[in-house]
């Protein structure tokens, strides 16, 4: 009886071990609290800091309408992906993008803006893309992998395609290429984001025009450090194709085990000219002959959720909320446009060319990019993403009353930025923020220009806060006189 004892005493303890052990995952009766049955975060899940009372004013800028707002533009993208479009979205000179404008017009007047007009522009000529195949072999083995993309604005391939012998060279610096050779073959450049497609490393190391100088025939861009991110990062028409981190990560190591790894590629594409596209405008009548420009683009690469469809449902938000309040409470006149955009076509450029009239009675413009999107964290090969809005870069050309205007409404509305000031205005402003007083906030993570920029990414408490905070700014500096906004500078 004592024997069975100290065997049920032994059972138990092993037991107790085995339930307990930090070695062996034992799985969480709670779950994943902070994620839907899709595996993302719950809207509901971010965090959000309650308006204070002098700011009900803004309560009816609603995160959720704008998200559905941004999900109508999203699904132009998704039409011309089912259409059967390789280099799918809402670019510039395809369908998509003119019924995007389309939409943005029909948005406009739905929302009660006046005097509504498009303009129309001149595009470069329009690269699209027929057909691709890239493909791998090492050894007897073929095999295609899920992200490779062929390269932005590439021309096409010889009949039957082009076949290289694949060099895995690090992150393509001049130390790479020491004792190597790598005279008519492919290399691959591990890309790393700093923070995403902007100043990411194969750029800021003049990579891809190093590997051709070095007699590279082709140029592979494994692109990013996490995940598998789907990408058309150009090679300057010259051969090349793109790798999301996985997959490239997986070549890498067939070549580190010393197999033979080739790589052919094949693709047929044009340059289409003499295309247009629209840019829409309208605007809300204030009190006075001054106006306030904000504007967003309505081009983007795939869904493009981030980059541009947020900056278009903020633009929508703000439509809604001022369009509802007396035009008593509107100094200045509200100019609101939907850009035609910036990835292939002129853009804003046209407000700096024509700047003696187009913005001679502006006193301030605002530019809406990239406005929101989930914070993210590395964990290994993991983007991890997390219960907050990212932190953004962030632009002011203006006074120190209007900067007093910014920074309030940022605090006020949850508005994370960097901690220094970004020395010039970038995206679809950069080329007129200096003309007039000018303002911008804009992310730019590793999803951007990617096919994972999707729905998911963009938060609707992002979406209000920034468009809370952006609304505040504009009734604050319309307390102010059109010199008291402009920033003081030297003669």
């Amino acid at each position: 009886m004592r024997a069975t004892s100290n065997l049920s005493l032994i059972c138990v303890t092993l037991a107790a071990l085995f339930i307990f052990s930090p070695g062996i995952a034992q799985e969480n009766p709670l779950g994943q609290p902070l994620l839907d049955a899709t595996g993302n975060i719950r809207e509901d899940a971010f965090i959000q800091i309650p308006l204070r009372e002098d700011d009900r004013l803004y309560a009816d800028i609603d995160g959720a309408w704008m998200k559905a707002v941004m999900n109508e533009l999203i699904e132009f993208s998704q039409q011309d992906k089912q259409s059967g479009n390789l280099f799918w979205g809402r670019n510039l000179g395809t369908e998509a993008h003119a019924l995007s404008q389309d939409w943005a017009e029909a948005t406009f007047r739905q929302l009660g803006l006046e005097e509504i007009i498009r303009s129309n522009f001149n595009l470069e000529p329009v690269w699209r893309m027929s057909s691709w195949d890239i493909s791998f072999k090492a050894g007897e083995a073929e095999f295609t992998l899920a992200s490779a993309r062929p390269p932005e604005k590439t021309t096409s391939t010889t009949t039957g395609g082009l076949e290289f012998e694949l060099v895995w060279l690090g992150t393509g610096t001049e130390a790479d290429y020491l004792q190597r050779d790598v005279a008519g073959k492919a290399v691959l450049i591990q890309d790393i984001p700093r923070p995403g497609t902007l100043r990411h490393s194969i750029r800021t190391e003049d990579a891809i025009e190093r590997a051709y100088s070095h007699g590279a025939a082709a140029v592979g861009i494994v692109y990013g450090i996490s995940n598998n991110f789907a990408v058309w990062q150009r090679t300057g028409g010259r051969p090349g194709f793109n790798l999301g981190y996985e997959d490239g990560v997986a070549l890498r190591e067939l070549l580190g085990g010393g197999q033979s790894v080739s790589v052919h590629l094949d693709y047929q594409s044009e340059l289409i000219p003499d295309q247009t596209g629209d840019s829409v405008l309208g605007g809300l009548p204030g009190t006075s002959d001054e106006n306030i420009f904000i504007l967003a683009h309505v081009d983007g690469y795939f869904d493009a959720a981030s980059d541009n469809a947020s900056g278009m449902a903020v633009m929508m938000g703000l439509i809604k909320h001022f369009a509802q309040r007396p035009q008593s409470e509107r100094r200045r006149n509200l100019i609101f446009m939907s850009s035609l955009g910036h990835h292939s076509g002129p853009g804003a450029r046209w407000l700096h060319d024509e700047r003696q009239t187009a913005l001679a009675d502006t006193a301030l413009l605002i530019n809406l990019e990239h406005v929101a999107v989930v914070r993210t964290k590395y964990w290994g090969p993991s983007l991890r993403k997390m219960n907050a809005v990212s932190p953004m870069r962030w632009w002011v050309w203006g006074s120190e009353p209007m900067l007093d205007v910014v920074l309030d409404a940022f605090q006020r509305f949850n508005v994370g930025v960097t901690a220094d000031m970004e020395p010039r205005a970038s995206g679809e402003m950069g080329a007129v923020a200096r003309d007039v007083a000018s303002l911008q906030v804009i992310t730019s993570p590793e999803i951007k220009h990617t096919e994972q920029d999707t729905a998911e990414w963009v938060p609707a408490v992002g979406l209000e806060q920034i468009a809370r905070a952006y609304a505040k700014i504009i009734d604050g500096v319309n307390s102010l006189d059109k010199f008291e906004i402009q920033p003081a500078l030297n003669p």
